[in-house]
This record gives C-alpha cells, structure tokens and sequence, in this order.
C-alpha cells in the first residue's frame, strides 16, 4: 500500500511537471514550479548491531526499541535518505493555493519470493495542500515544534522527540506575538499484549484532536500544545469487546537564543496517549489485558540540545533524550521496555549554502521491566548536498 502510494504520488509530480513546463514556455508568471531536494551519503558504523528482521531500519537510523543487549558490530553506507520535493502555487483570487511534495528513499519492498526488505524504493513523506488558513493532507503532526529539533546526522534524533508524519487537517492563524494551531489528525491506537506481542488498530472513527500556542519574538520561540485520542480496541481481543477510553498529553518546546547564534532547543511531553507519537513509538499507546480492557500508558519523554557555533561554517550540536513509560506489568510481560535515553555530539561543517559535512557520536541506552538493559553506540559520518 505505502509503494502504490508513493507511484501514485511521483505520477503526480510527473503531471505537475507535464502541465507547468508548457505554461512556463508561455511565460505564464501566474504558475510557480519549484523542484528541488538533496543528495545525502550516509557511511554508519555501530559498534553493537541492532541487527533485526530484513525490514528493520535500526541500524540505519536510530530507533530506541532496536537498541541491542549483544554485541555485534556493523557498517553499512547508503544514500537512503536523499530526498526530492516539489511545490507548485497557484493563484486563486488574491490569494494562493501552495501544494507540496517530497519523497525520500527509505522504504520497504517484497522481492520475488514474497520477502521484506529495507530497499531504496521512493517513499512518501509529505503530500499536502495550503491555502489561506487551512493545511490539508499528510505532514508533521501539529503536537510537534519542528524548531525544537536538534540539527544532527541521524534520520530519527534523539529519545523523547515528537516526530511524526500523518494525515490531517489544521488551521492556524498568526498574530504579533506568534500563532494558534488546530488540527483534526489520522487516529491509530498501538497495543502491547499480555504475551509481549503487539497490535494497532488504524481504522478508528474519531480523529485526534490537537491544539497549540506558540509564542515566537527576537530570543527565540515557546509553544505550548495539548492532543485529546480515544483509544479503541475496536474489538480486536474479544469479540463483543469494543473497550475505549479517552485520554490527554501536553508538550512544551521551543528554541531560545543564547548568544549569536547558539542556540537551545527543549521538548517536554507528559500524558497517557502519548504512545505512537512519542520516540516513534516506543512504547504503545496502552496495554489490552485477555478480556480486552484497556490499560492506558503514562509516559515521560524529554530531549534537550545545545547547538554552538564556532565559526560561520562550523558548528557543533550536543543532544540528549529520556523516555519513561509506567507500565502495569500485570499486564504487560516483565520483558516489555521500561526507559529509553541517548546522547548525540556531532561537529558540521558548512563550506557553502549547499554542502555540509558531518561527523556525529551517538550513544543510546535501553531498559526493561525485568531490569535487562542494552546500548549501542554509533559513529556517523554525513555528506549532504542540496540542488
């Protein structure tokens, strides 16, 4: 489904291209076609593999679940996260409609003998239109302040993040002193099971319901933003069952000069829905006991970076993360995680708009309900050039 869908998408940006091209040749300035995207050379070195399923992407970009408890290293060097985009503006009255595009090459495939694996097939990152207020189709969730996200190599970033891509529906409106938010977004409720394994039900009735506040001046910005889910089984457990319960999460974030151009970005994120949206779902949304009651998960997740820049083109950025999730572990077996965090120090450097060049350390740490705990720790080194 997600490779028809990325087909469906470049054969859309083919039909911008076949459309525009012929209007530009007509100098019809009322239609604006930009295209353009980035060429990244990923060379990663993990001193404890994740190892994993064909499918997995752990060691290739940082996912907490995939933090290991053995030791095996690995290398690997990729070109996945290249990306393209496009956007095209049109005019509509005195105002103008603005849709965008882009694609990276991180997706999975089936080979010929009907097995997964991680392959460089085109994968749909965003696709939504803008006109006056109003944001539809699928891109960063509103929960999330995208300022707050530390610069660094990795694909994923730190523990505790809050980055996550989806379908919706926002409007936001500005004012002197920043912007109000509100979105109707995708609903999908995650699940750990009494036997360890898990589940998700993605064709909930109820959108999420997001708001946020961002106050935004010459020191830097803070927002301020609350998401409201029911989380539903849908009948998955018990058949009969069709056990829901509503929940709340909040977040605070931002970036705040410092000097010059240091900086420090923050996340903080408390609720017991915050599950999928957190860490990339590293903990579920909540724990469905063999009756199919539900079990919502409280969670704690934080992230913290100070970014220094040492010259014009040289900076360096130090991030840090936790996530913490209470769980019932009468529930949930003793195996299930318990507490995740990492660290990420890099030195890039930026010999002109278009080129950068980086060297980062990560190291992550992962514990279980039992007391079981794994790290890996990983050098990365980055070539990106945008066209």
């Amino acid at each position: 489904m997600r490779s028809r869908r990325a087909h469906i998408a470049s054969y859309l940006i083919s039909l911008l291209l076949l459309i525009s091209l012929p209007l530009k040749a007509e100098h019809d300035s009322s239609l604006d076609l930009s295209i353009g995207g980035r060429v990244k050379i990923d060379a990663i070195y993990n001193a404890n593999s994740v190892g994993g399923t064909r499918t997995s992407k752990s060691d290739l970009a940082f996912s907490p679940t995939g933090i290991p408890d053995t030791s095996r290293n690995s290398f690997d060097a990729n070109l996945r996260e290249s990306r393209v985009w496009a956007t095209l503006r049109l005019p509509v009255g005195k105002n103008s409609l603005s849709t965008y595009v882009e694609f990276d090459f991180f997706d999975t495939k089936k080979d010929a003998s009907g097995r997964s694996h991680v392959a460089n097939e085109p994968r749909l990152r965003h696709l939504y239109s803008s006109f006056r207020n109003f944001t539809i189709g699928k891109t960063y969730t509103t929960f999330a302040n995208l300022s707050s996200y530390p610069e660094i190599n990795d694909a994923n970033g730190p523990v505790g993040n809050l980055l996550v891509r989806q379908e919706l529906i926002r409007y936001n409106t500005s004012f002197d002193w920043g912007e109000i938010f509100f979105s109707l977004e995708k609903s999908e409720s995650t699940f750990s099971l009494s036997t360890g394994s898990s589940f998700q039900v993605n064709d909930d009735q109820i959108p999420d319901i997001i708001g946020k506040i961002k106050f935004s001046e010459s020191w830097g910005n803070i927002s301020i933003a609350g998401i409201i889910r029911e989380i539903n089984t849908d009948g998955k457990i018990a058949i009969g069952s069709n056990d829901k319960q509503w929940g709340a999460a909040f977040s605070v974030a931002g970036r705040l000069y410092i000097a010059s151009q240091d900086n420090l970005r923050f996340a903080l994120s408390l609720g017991n829905v915050l599950g999928r949206y957190a860490s990339f779902n590293a903990f579920n949304d909540a724990a469905i006991a063999n009756t199919g009651k539900i079990d919502l998960t409280e969670i704690i997740g934080s992230h913290l970076a100070y970014q220094h820049w040492w010259t014009t083109t040289l900076r360096s950025s130090l991030a840090i993360g936790a996530a913490y999730a209470n769980q019932d572990t009468s529930i949930v077996p003793n195996t299930s995680n318990k507490l995740f965090a990492s660290s990420h120090m890099n030195l890039l450097w930026s010999p002109n708009r278009k080129l950068t060049l980086g060297l980062e350390w990560l190291h992550a740490y992962r514990e279980l309900e039992n007391g079981n705990n794994g790290k890996i720790d990983r050098l990365h080194f980055s070539v990106i050039y945008k066209f």
